[in-house]
């Protein structure tokens, strides 16, 4: 069945309500424990309803300026939002607001990516340049989060968390500065995903298969990230340091292969880019593990 004008708004509306609902209620619900089974469920929870906003946005029948001008609202209502505990002393003597301000900051943080994948997107006119372009963008998400970011990280420790998205943990304890969450997201991995799920919408491919097991991997993924980290120590800077993008365009090709048209030179030269792509990132994680 058909989604009219009507539904894909409605749709987008209650995705973003969902969302924020339990970004900013999640951290509050301390009393179940912190373990876990809490940072399992709480990273699919998670997962599953940021995907599904950034997946319903990139549904919307925006044109790019119209997608440009609603990113440029969302980021100056994410500073006014984000800065509000410095201006705001009250707000500053809650844990509560303290979270809620960072729930409501980090959902406009969602909606401003979502807006630029989604006007970026129109750039692809046509399936078979969205699976090289996916590719090629996994291996420059590699190269800025294992070169550029922690040299960033170093000058300024607090800068990605000032603009990253936080993943909310059911069950956490509160401390001083807020209630800590399991781990953050940067902008850019939101902005990628809006561009795959625009494209998707836009050839009509499968949209719903897609949304399903981008979640199921984003979500094992930053699992991943999280068990591997606390267990070995030795491993924790480089699991820290894999990219988002790499699961994203797995599950994007693999999911709407048979949407993608090559010849079978084009399918030999894809694959061997695969391979440069998958034996750089294997060989720089490995190199970084100590």
């Amino acid at each position: 069945m058909e989604e009219t004008l009507r539904d894909r708004y409605r749709l987008f509306g209650v995705a973003v309500l969902v969302y924020l609902f339990y970004r900013v209620g999640a951290p509050l619900v301390t009393f179940l424990g912190d373990g876990f089974l809490q940072v399992a469920l709480s990273t699919l929870v998670f997962m599953a309803l940021a995907t599904w906003v950034v997946m319903r946005a990139s549904a919307l029948p925006l044109r790019p300026l119209a997608s440009l001008g609603w990113m440029v609202l969302s980021l100056l209502l994410f500073v006014v939002v984000r800065l509000s505990p410095a201006l705001v002393p009250a707000l500053r003597q809650s844990v509560v607001a303290l979270e809620v301000v960072l729930g409501v900051s980090d959902t406009l943080m969602v909606l401003a990516a979502s807006m630029l994948g989604l006007a970026v997107s129109h750039i692809i006119r046509e399936p078979n340049i969205l699976a090289p372009a996916a590719l090629f963008a996994a291996l420059v998400d590699f190269a800025v989060v294992s070169l550029w970011i922690p040299r960033v990280m170093q000058a300024a420790p607090h800068a990605l968390s000032a603009v990253a998205v936080h993943v909310p943990q059911v069950g956490a304890k509160p401390t001083p500065a807020g209630l800590r969450p399991i781990g953050i997201i940067g902008p850019a991995d939101f902005v990628f995903l809006a561009f795959y799920f625009a494209c998707v919408w836009r050839f009509q491919m499968a949209a719903r298969a897609t949304y399903i097991w981008m979640v199921i991997a984003l979500a094992g993924y930053m699992f991943f990230q999280n068990v591997v980290g606390s267990l070995t120590p030795r491993f924790m800077n480089a699991v820290d340091m894999l990219p988002g993008l790499v699961p994203m365009a797995v599950v994007l090709l693999l999911v709407n292969r048979k949407y993608f048209r090559f010849s079978r030179e084009e399918k030999r030269a894809m694959a061997v880019v695969a391979l440069l792509v998958a034996g750089i990132i294997a060989f720089a994680f490995w190199t970084m593990r100590g």
